[in-house]
Formats: C-alpha cells, sequence, structure tokens
C-alpha cells in the first residue's frame, strides 16, 4: 500500500554546485626554488679570490679583456624577475623556459670566456669557478625544467547547497 502525504508549503531541497578552482601546481614550487638559487647566486662568489657577479663586467661575456661596468648583475636581475614572474603567473611555463635557457647561455658564455682566459694563464677552469657560478647553472637548468611542469593544477570542488524552495 502506498500512503501519501500532503506537501508541505516549504521543503527542504538539497543541490550540488560543482566549481573549479585552481591550487598551487609543482611547476610554480620548482620555479620559486629555481629564483630563489638565482637570487642567492648574486651574492655567492663565482670566481675563485672571492670575485662575485657584482665585480664581473658585463661585457666580459663576449670580450674576456672587458673592464669597468654595468656587472653581471644587469643580466642576472632580470633573469630573476623574468623567472619569478613566470613561477606566480598562470600560464607562465612559457616565461620560465626563457628564462632558464637565458640563465644557461649567461652562464655557459662566462665559463668559456674564464676558460679562455685560465688557458692563457696554463690553469685549470674548474679551480677558477666557486660555488655561485654552479648554483647559477643549476637555477637555470631547474627553471627550465620547471617550465615544463604544469604551473597549476585544477582541482574540482562540490559543494552541497541547501535550501528551502516555496512549492
Amino acid at each position: 500500500m502506498v500512503v501519501s502525504r500532503p506537501v508541505s508549503d516549504r521543503a527542504a531541497v538539497g543541490e550540488q554546485r560543482t566549481r573549479w578552482s585552481f591550487a598551487v601546481g609543482p611547476g610554480m614550487v620548482v620555479g620559486l626554488l629555481a629564483t630563489a638559487a638565482l637570487v642567492v647566486s648574486m651574492f655567492m662568489s663565482w670566481r675563485s679570490g672571492g670575485v662575485h657577479p657584482s665585480e664581473i663586467p658585463a661585457a666580459f661575456l663576449w670580450d674576456r679583456d672587458a673592464t669597468g661596468s654595468p656587472s653581471l648583475l644587469v643580466f642576472l636581475i632580470p633573469l630573476a624577475v623574468l623567472l619569478g614572474v613566470g613561477s606566480v603567473m598562470r600560464g607562465g611555463a612559457g616565461l620560465r623556459v626563457f628564462a632558464g635557457l637565458l640563465t644557461l647561455v649567461l652562464v655557459g658564455l662566462y665559463a668559456y670566456q674564464l676558460h679562455d682566459v685560465t688557458d692563457s694563464l696554463h690553469a685549470s677552469l674548474g679551480d677558477a669557478l666557486d660555488p655561485g657560478f654552479y648554483v647559477a647553472g643549476i637555477a637555470g637548468l631547474v627553471g627550465l625544467v620547471s617550465g615544463f611542469v604544469p604551473t597549476m593544477v585544477p582541482s574540482r570542488r562540490v559543494d552541497r547547497v541547501d535550501r528551502i524552495d516555496a512549492v
């Protein structure tokens, strides 16, 4: 036997709403780590004798006899900014790849020119390099790789909404 009850003037209706949101992804985290490493490398010695990037002329990258200013920081600071912006920006993977690649080019040119200098002095390139150089190189490589990792991951959120409707 089926029993029916009259529907009251107000009935509770349960509704589900689905929202898409974005959570922090691995590309953002790895990109921010690369940015931090690049900034730290600016304060470390790049060449034996305690030579920091602020003491290395920017023109050294194409002229091994260069002296004066501006320093290598003219390139390193904008690269760190590009890497950082690409890390926090949605769709910033291209910026991270670009900044990482340019950082590797900068580090490679520096090593090439320093190799020419040390070779003419009959010294070893490995003995002339200090940790700041390696930290910048690793930061460039990690920044490049972070461009191929998703910046943000989509997540679906289901909310249950109870409302009372008049019938």
